[in-house]
């Protein structure tokens, strides 16, 4: 009897068998189906019979279903995969249909010689990890998009229906290549979806940097400039990003430039920040930094922070000390602190000429004191538009704590907010304006991505720097934007939360 059966793998299984969904065989990438509805024959009687004996908690009475053998499976590095008749529960078999499903889900996703979190240990991972998930660019993450994203959304599939109304497929890059290929194969690739709409999950982060295919240090990096290019043709041939964001988007918030840009806007409560271009650099890094110092102090003559001599002690007189930052870089890396002009002069130039550093420019800031940082979760509704206010749906609170020793690292960890409070010593009054000047500005920082995209992100975290300055008093100052995807902490629910958001934007 001719059926439709609901093939699904487990993301995580690097030998699973894809389905290779390829009409145009000149095509250079082999687009490859985890998740979907296909075509087979029921080994033994109807589907009548099968349900007369189907026993949910007893896989020996599941039926049993034969592939069709125009189906061609592969493994995730295009290895022919042999695929045997399976059992499959009775709520996954169907009659045959035509219907297309509701949307076409594509993972675009790193496909190296490692995989990222192969090792991974959440155990001994510390208080600055990434939890059970794992990061964006894993197949451990993306098993959770799928099984708690995708598979509990309402609609696509809700208990006691035997419809799964989602196709997923895989995009998997092994080089530098395949990454360039999307850009001609763009209107292709979207062909080859059968959804009502379409839609691409970008599982890569974006780096000023060469991307390395082959060793363990960079994993899911790859070159920005490349990996924007493909995103804004995909998006050209109708396939929507959606997460972590469309590409304009996405490119925004991660080159960080909006730390100097916006650093004017008193709304904004950033520090003070300007850009430093590559080509003053190399031409005289002295001349370079100081009208960088000169940039700074003007800004912060204007600054929301200008009357208690700016966010930090060792400035307040004339500044003193500052941070140099690269965009496009993650983790924390590529941030050093300076504390003379000489060394920002000699940082800005070290920068800029490391090994395989492709940036145009720095950004120097000047310092921020701080006890801990707040990191404000938003989900703005897709209707969204300013004035109206939004409220954070969770926070959570982190902070860098020395060690012992003076040359030893700091340790990242995440304290509860009765630790901050007492940290405050019990000041209630100085919490609470600390989130409600984080809100405050929260409102401005979102409205302004709407001047890049018009459409509200799905979902954004925001990181701001708190200070205690007395009683009830509290210095706060905007950190970073953090894209869909970005860690959720201790925050068990929040992944599932971000990934439903996602799903929702892909909708619209």
């Amino acid at each position: 009897m001719a059926v439709q059966f609901f093939h699904e793998v487990d993301f995580t299984d690097p030998k699973a068998a894809f389905v290779v969904r390829r009409t145009d065989q000149s095509r250079r990438l082999p687009l490859l189906q985890s998740h979907g509805w296909l075509d087979g024959t029921l080994r033994n009687g109807t589907l009548e019979d099968a349900a007369a004996c189907f026993n949910a908690a007893d896989e020996s009475t599941w039926p049993e279903v034969v592939p069709s053998p125009d189906i061609v499976f592969n493994d995730r590095y295009s290895r022919k995969a042999a695929m045997s008749p399976v059992r499959v529960s009775l709520d996954k078999v169907r009659l045959p249909s035509i219907e297309p499903p509701k949307l076409s889900l594509v993972f675009v996703r790193w496909g190296g010689k490692r995989r990222m979190g192969e090792d991974h240990d959440v155990e001994g991972e510390g208080d600055g990890g990434w939890g059970d998930y794992g990061c964006p660019p894993s197949d451990w993450y993306m098993a959770g998009v799928v099984e708690k994203g995708v598979m509990q959304h309402p609609a696509f599939w809700y208990e006691g229906s035997g419809d799964r109304e989602i196709e997923i497929l895989s995009l998997f890059l092994g080089g530098d290549s395949d990454l360039k290929a999307i850009v001609p194969e763009a209107s292709g690739l979207k062909a080859e979806l059968k959804g009502e709409k379409t839609t691409a999950f970008w599982m890569l982060w974006p780096a000023d940097w060469p991307a390395n295919w082959q060793d363990d240090g960079y994993i899911g990096y790859v070159n920005k400039d490349m990996l924007f290019t493909s995103m804004q043709a995909s998006e050209s041939a109708g396939i929507r990003s959606s997460f972590p964001h469309p590409s304009v988007l996405y490119s925004h918030i991660t080159s960080k430039k909006w730390m100097a840009t916006l650093s004017g806007e008193a709304s904004s409560r950033l520090p003070a920040g300007v850009l430093v271009s590559r080509k003053d650099i190399l031409q005289n890094s002295q001349q370079a930094a100081a009208k960088a110092i000169e940039g700074l102090e003007a800004l912060r003559k204007v600054s929301p922070f200008a009357s208690g001599g700016g966010p930090s002690v060792v400035n307040k007189s004339s500044l003193q000390r500052g941070v140099v930052k690269l965009g496009w870089s993650w983790e924390a890396r590529h941030v050093w602190f300076w504390k003379t002009p000489n060394e920002l002069t000699q940082m800005l130039y070290n920068m800029i000429t490391l090994d395989g550093c492709m940036a145009e420019s720095c950004i120097v800031q000047e310092w921020v004191d701080f006890d801990f940082e707040l990191r404000l979760f938003f989900f703005p509704p897709a209707d969204w538009a300013p004035p109206a206010r939004l409220e954070p749906k969770h926070h959570s609170y982190t902070q860098w704590q020395t060690k012992a020793k003076a040359d030893a690292p700091g340790s990242f960890v995440k304290p509860s907010h009765e630790h901050c409070l007492a940290q405050w010593s019990g000041d209630t009054e100085a919490m609470e304006s600390a989130h409600a000047q984080a809100t405050e500005a929260a409102q401005f920082l979102i409205a302004d991505l709407l001047t890049k995209h018009p459409e509200p992100v799905p979902m954004i975290r925001m990181d701001f720097m708190c200070k205690r300055l007395g009683q009830g008093k509290a210095q706060v100052v905007f950190g970073e934007y953090c894209e869909t995807g970005a860690c959720c902490l201790k925050w068990l629910q929040g992944p599932p939360t971000v990934w439903r958001a996602a799903l929702d934007y892909a909708l619209k």
